[in-house]
């Protein structure tokens, strides 16, 4: 564990599928950790900064993974976020400011990235871009003093190459691994959820107990809260895949509270296959394959992220199980 000089708690750590859909995730993070930390006081600002990073970082850096990091300076709290994007122009990632904060239009009338970094210049009582070799990280220090500071470009600084120490996450969140996934397999089982939401959803139909279109709605709710996670998992796989490798380990860091979502996913995806042929749907019912996986994975998140039960490899978890 690593903790800042003057600050009582350690840093805070996870990493991210370099997406949009990871925003919420990172904004989820650090809301988490700050209410640990008993700094709620920090939360609404911090929220909005980490949104505006790490949206900017999923956008411009062009890099597969960002890492979300949190350190405490007691009394204020660094938020960063680091990606593989150096090659990526600076104006791209921190435009020339406006020169008066008064020149920011309401947030609520801007959209997330029309907001941009100098919101974030507005919030932090400094911030910064750090150049390296192997690649870039934003950070912003918040204090917490009701401050509304006025825009301001970053500090830039060029640093060597260093490998940060890893952190820990917030009491509520957990990491979760999948050692030995099957990587075709497991891309299958994700390409068939989605071409299934699509489906479902454009259907009227208002036939039997559970309508398809009513269906759909469900389970992409359900896919929606732990998108970040998933999102995380495919993001892996698809290096996987792209690396010819048949197995792979995945890894997701993803609140506990959301395993509960998972096991509601998995029921709604078996019922899905019932109705894929009640309703001659296009999307095929799962192959016994792709359903024993989508249950180890399922199983793999629950007992992880509600027990801390260690890891089981598919393989071993089939032979388990007979």
């Amino acid at each position: 564990m690593t903790s800042v000089p003057g600050g009582g708690n350690p840093e805070l750590r996870v990493r991210l599928a370099a997406e949009i859909s990871s925003v919420p995730g990172a904004r989820r993070f650090v809301t988490d950790g700050l209410l640990d930390w008993g700094r709620d006081h920090l939360v609404d600002d911090a929220a909005l900064c980490v949104t505006e990073m790490a949206a900017n970082s999923a956008l411009h850096s062009g890099s597969p993974y960002i890492h979300v990091g949190m350190s405490d300076l007691d009394p204020a709290v660094r938020l960063s976020v680091e990606d593989a994007g150096g090659l990526v122009p600076l104006p791209a990632v921190a435009p020339p400011p406006v020169q008066r904060s008064g020149d920011i239009p309401p947030v609520e009338d801007l959209g997330t990235t029309g907001r941009g970094l100098a919101i974030v210049s507005v919030l932090a009582q400094s911030w910064g871009i750090e150049e390296r070799a192997d690649g870039r990280r934003i950070w912003a220090d918040l204090a917490g003093d009701n401050v509304e500071h006025e825009v301001r470009p970053p500090v830039v600084a060029f640093r060597d190459v260093t490998t940060p120490e890893p952190g820990i996450l917030p009491a509520d969140w957990a990491t979760v691994r999948m050692p030995r996934c099957p990587v075709q397999l497991a891309l299958r089982v994700d390409r068939r959820l989605d071409d299934l939401i699509r489906e479902l959803q454009l259907m009227d139909s208002e036939d039997g107990p559970t309508p398809p279109r009513e269906l759909g709605q469900l389970i992409e709710r359900l896919v929606t809260r732990p998108a970040f996670a998933r999102h995380m998992g495919r993001r892996i796989a698809l290096d996987a895949a792209a690396a010819g490798l048949e197995y792979v380990d995945i890894e997701m860091t993803l609140p506990r509270e959301m395993a509960s979502s998972v096991c509601e996913l998995l029921a709604a995806d078996n019922l899905a296959d019932e109705i894929c042929e009640t309703h001659h749907l296009l999307t095929p019912r799962s192959t016994p394959e792709m359903v024993s996986l989508r249950t180890w994975i399922t199983e793999c998140i629950v007992t992880q992220a509600e027990q801390d039960t260690p890891p089981v490899p598919y393989h071993e978890w089939l032979r388990q199980r007979g």
